[in-house]
């Protein structure tokens, strides 16, 4: 997984806008011609907007590259382990097909496909019957 590319994209895509929608609105009060103001308070409040739309469009897929490099390394072998370093989830077993990436798993007798949702951004885990993680499957890659 490559760190360097999302916390770019983090930076220029989300902290950006909001930096210069924040500025904006503050040199806007500071302009003496009535245009001047009303320019920059646009262009702030569309800047904050942009925010807004890029923080709820790319928030949970952050949020799920983040938990990924929690349990990555951590190379969690049961369910408890991996459950114990997500957070923010819901999860619900699913069949293989129901997976993007883990569609073509044939699961062996007593195994299970649970899949979690991080915010939203799927992350499917094969399990067996005693609850050892067999395959993760990142469908939110």
């Amino acid at each position: 997984m490559n760190t360097i590319f999302p916390m770019s994209l983090f930076l220029l895509v989300i902290v950006a806008p909001l930096v210069v929608g924040i500025a904006l609105l503050i040199l806007a009060r500071r302009f003496r011609k009535d245009w001047a103001k009303v320019t920059a308070g646009i262009f702030g409040s569309l800047s904050l907007l942009i925010f807004l739309f890029y923080l709820l469009a790319t928030g949970p897929y952050l949020w799920a590259l983040h938990l990924e490099a929690r349990w990555r390394p951590a190379d969690p072998k049961t369910r408890a382990e991996l459950e114990s370093m997500l957070s923010l989830y819901t999860k619900s077993d699913i069949l293989p097909e129901q997976s993007s990436w883990g569609r073509n798993h044939h699961l062996q007798s007593g195994e299970r496909m649970t899949q979690y949702s991080l915010m939203g951004v799927p992350l499917d885990v094969v399990y067996t019957s005693s609850d050892a993680i067999v395959a993760i499957y990142t469908s939110y890659e």
